[in-house]
């Protein structure tokens, strides 16, 4: 039997957010030395390689969405499931019940999957969206798996010497002793230095 050249590690999720016609879907597949993003709209599909060598970062960040749906779909649960309690009508019951309890799975789903996130992917010459990995446990779940792969392709640093490399950056403040103020004040003059977490 032939071995599997790819990996589904994400199902197909919407590109945009609030599209429902024409709305392309993106999944992400593991290869033996790359990342496959494949986007489809239900005509063509496009197929972008990310290899592990060449990835610089995943940024990862939570979003409000997921308190929104929450906040929203309870909302419309109670509303529904509310007027059960004062309605005699038997049918309006049954109506306003399966509607509410409706509501109230998705609440519970949403609960159930846990914040949401936004993620992208850094290479030297692209900032890659991956919407497929939209809630953070997922996203956490698929970068450990993905971390001893990009290590194998890349090396570890210790952190000694990421330190070392971040102070090597031109324009860095902590290679004079004018711009050690700036660091403990947090002030950033040159867009090309990389963040620091003080």
């Amino acid at each position: 039997m032939a071995e599997k050249e790819y990996e589904r590690l994400t199902r197909a999720r919407p590109r945009a957010r609030f599209a429902v016609i024409s709305s392309g879907n993106s999944s992400l597949w593991l290869g033996k030395d790359h990342l496959l993003c494949i986007d489809t709209n239900g005509y063509t599909e496009n197929y972008k390689r990310f290899y592990f060598r060449d990835i610089q970062a995943f940024l990862i960040r939570k979003t409000p969405r997921y308190k929104w749906w929450s906040v929203v779909t309870g909302l419309l649960a109670a509303g529904f499931l509310l007027p059960i309690a004062f309605s005699t009508e038997v049918w309006l019951q049954y109506i306003f019940g399966v509607v509410g309890g409706l509501f109230s799975l998705i609440f519970v789903i949403n609960l159930a999957l846990g914040p949401s996130s936004a993620c992208q992917l850094r290479t030297a010459v692209q900032l890659e969206e991956l919407p497929s990995l939209n809630r953070l446990r997922r996203t956490r779940k698929e970068l450990d798996r993905l971390r001893p792969l990009l290590v194998a392709a890349q090396g570890a640093l210790p952190p000694e010497e990421i330190f070392s490399r971040v102070r090597e950056f031109p324009g860095s403040e902590t290679s004079s002793a004018s711009g050690a103020s700036d660091v403990t004040s947090g002030a950033v003059e040159d867009s090309n230095v990389p963040p620091r977490i003080i």
